[in-house]
């Protein structure tokens, strides 16, 4: 049974979480992690807890395509009908049409959050220095910040994604909008998405890891495709950060079809419900909720007639 124990060390009182084995006719108490000096922790965020150290907020538990073969290959086929289409195109409208990319997936991206920049809005503040009016300082900072992190995976997307890695993006994701304290920093309290519990702030930097070591692993037995849509749910099941946890989400799925070669996926806030419930699916055990998602709207964003 798992629980929290108060220890008094030289006259001050600390918690940890605490499990209790029964050996024989002994129980026997586990430390699992030290919680800090004493005080008042809610029945969720004691929940979050017991989630993480059950393993209970762990989706990837095998390494299994859930799309069809038919179902790659159309997506890789996409992928390389817009490569031949851009390759095609001299080097100004190349250009232009990352500016078009950046444009949606950085307004969409950030909409999914709570921003009301548009795409044309998003295209004139980044690449044509036109500020949109009516709109909070923190758009802007969205806006500009994610540009910043899009150019740090274009730099570093041909090798595998690290801690390091993950801290930056966030750093980069949300600078001017968090403090110093939190920014660039796994979770020190616990967060929630709405009233869905997430990986325990105690255990948020472990979890990051597993699912880097499992991205490592996945890439060996299973589809490219489904590696970044597979590893995407389960990092927003950890939620490692503070704040800013879909932006820095969106990034990574993308870094991962950025390192095979493969176009990136721009997610339309017009589909955020669907996109949410995909999540949520996927956090039930329905892992194949986020990756039918994604190939949907891959498909239909790589459309070539």
């Amino acid at each position: 049974m798992v629980s929290i124990v108060t220890k008094k060390i030289k006259g001050h009182e600390y918690i940890y979480l605490v499990d209790s084995i029964r050996e024989g006719k002994r129980v026997i108490q586990k430390s699992v992690k030290y919680i800090g000096k004493k005080r008042p922790v809610s029945q969720e965020e004691f929940e979050c807890m017991k989630l993480s150290y059950k393993n209970n907020d762990w989706i990837l538990n095998e390494f299994n395509d859930e799309l069809s073969y038919n179902d790659h290959n159309d997506m890789k086929i996409a992928s390389n009908n817009y490569r031949n289409y851009l390759k095609g195109l001299d080097k100004v409208s190349r250009e232009k049409e990352r500016e078009k990319f950046l444009s949606i997936f950085i307004s969409n991206s950030n909409a999914i959050e709570g921003s009301t920049l548009t795409i044309k809005d998003t295209f004139n503040f980044l690449f044509e220095d036109i500020v949109p009016k009516g709109h909070k300082k923190k758009e802007l900072f969205m806006a500009s910040n994610l540009l910043k992190a899009w150019h740090y995976v274009e730099e570093n997307h041909n090798k595998l994604p690290t801690h390091s890695d993950l801290l930056k993006l966030h750093e980069l994701v949300n600078r001017d909008i968090e403090t110093e304290k939190t920014l660039g920093k796994y979770k020190i309290v616990q967060n929630y998405i709405g009233d869905v519990h997430t990986t325990s702030y105690l255990f948020a930097e472990e979890k990051t890891d597993q699912l880097l070591k499992w991205i490592k692993k996945a890439f060996q037995g299973i589809n490219d495709f489904e590696v970044a849509f597979q590893s995407h749910a389960q990092f927003e099941i950890v939620h490692p950060f503070v704040d800013g946890n879909g932006r820095v989400g969106r990034l990574l799925l993308n870094w991962l079809l950025l390192y095979k070669g493969n176009m990136p996926l721009a997610i339309p806030v017009k589909k955020r419900a669907d996109y949410i419930t995909s999540l949520d699916n996927s956090r039930k055990g329905k892992i194949e909720a986020i990756c039918n998602f994604c190939l949907k709207e891959y498909l239909k964003q790589y459309k070539f007639m």
